[in-house]
């Protein structure tokens, strides 16, 4: 690569480093988020210091719906891009006292170019994939705000002079049933996105065969491997999770029982919470396993974790296999 450009997004700007092929920094600029201050930008660049977007890596972290304005760009118009993990990122950067746009862009720049053998590009899949990230992210908001309009209607409403309550009952009715709606119509959506790419899609029907795995985990999981390219192998997803049991130890000592990591997933490990609940209490080969892990005098939360991190293991089996979940699969010992 001749060039590098690392970008720092917020919701109304984007911040832009370049750098040569040598390292040296350019030019810093400020545009706002839109796509014709970006490629106002990138034309000047290419008349100024002869930027060929062949020959450049454009690298930014992923920051939600802001960045999909960019994104879209990048893949319209063929651009090298690479959407760095932020914790990477971060601790490439060391210990910042202050928060600078500017600065950061630079570090970012700087993090692509001396890492870029770990460089993933950033593909028209990834871009659907991206998508269904945003939709999931709007589920989840739209399901929590539900709840806690329910929960603040029902304690509300427990106090509440009854003619007052009378007079509000037919619009707070109104508004729960527009939130029911709302959840039913971003799920189409979610489905849609997932049965308009044939890879997604298979990844989902294989993820379905598992016990527990019902559409919204197989739906994260998708999201949130980018189709099973970011983690290399179940004991990475499982530290992401806050699944994956390690022993505390100093020296030649090891402090006390396994635990497992607080820097956790807590959506995922909430997920996966549910789905080993939902198998050690139905009938199958899990709910035989946690009975007999808990008569030898297992704590049975410690089997419900090793249930999450069975499940886990199973998924990484069943899209590495491209084979549906087989009973043997999750209870071996």
């Amino acid at each position: 690569m001749k060039h590098w450009i690392g970008i720092d997004v917020s919701s109304a700007t984007l911040d832009f480093a370049l750098l040569d092929e040598h390292g040296v920094h350019l030019e810093s600029l400020q545009v706002s988020n839109g796509r014709t201050a970006v490629m106002t930008l990138m034309n000047s660049w290419k008349k100024r210091y002869g930027v060929d977007t062949g020959e450049c890596l454009v690298c930014l972290e992923p920051t939600g719906h802001y960045t999909l304005m960019l994104l879209n760009l990048i893949v319209e118009q063929h651009w090298h891009a690479w959407l760095a993990h932020p914790l990477d990122i971060q601790k490439s950067m060391g210990i910042k006292r202050v928060k600078n746009d500017k600065v950061d862009a630079l570090r970012i720049a700087q993090y692509a170019r001396t890492f870029r053998e770990k460089t993933r590009l950033f593909t028209a899949q990834n871009l659907k994939l991206d998508k269904l990230k945003h939709l999931l992210t709007r589920r989840q908001h739209l399901v929590r705000v539900r709840a806690m309009y329910k929960k603040h209607l029902s304690d509300l409403n427990r106090y509440m002079d009854k003619d007052i309550k009378k007079a509000f009952d037919q619009l707070d009715k109104r508004l729960i049933v527009a939130s029911d709606r709302a959840v039913i119509r971003v799920e189409q959506l979610i489905m849609a996105q997932i049965k308009a790419d044939d890879i997604t899609s298979e990844q989902y029907n294989l993820l379905l065969t598992i016990p527990g795995v019902g559409p919204q985990l197989a739906s994260y999981l998708i999201a949130l491997t980018d189709g099973f390219h970011r983690f290399t192998n179940p004991r990475e997803l499982a530290c992401h999770a806050g699944v994956a049991p390690f022993e505390r130890s100093s020296g030649s000592s090891i402090r006390g029982r396994t635990q497992v990591s607080h820097q956790a997933n807590k959506i995922l490990k909430t997920m996966l919470h549910m789905a080993a609940l939902a198998n050690v209490q139905r009938e199958g080969e899990l709910k035989v396993y946690f009975q007999r892990k808990v008569s030898e005098g297992k704590k049975p939360i410690l089997v419900v974790n090793a249930v999450r991190n069975k499940i886990i293991h199973c998924v990484c089996a069943v899209i590495r296999n491209n084979r549906p979940y087989e009973q043997r699969q999750l209870v071996q010992n």
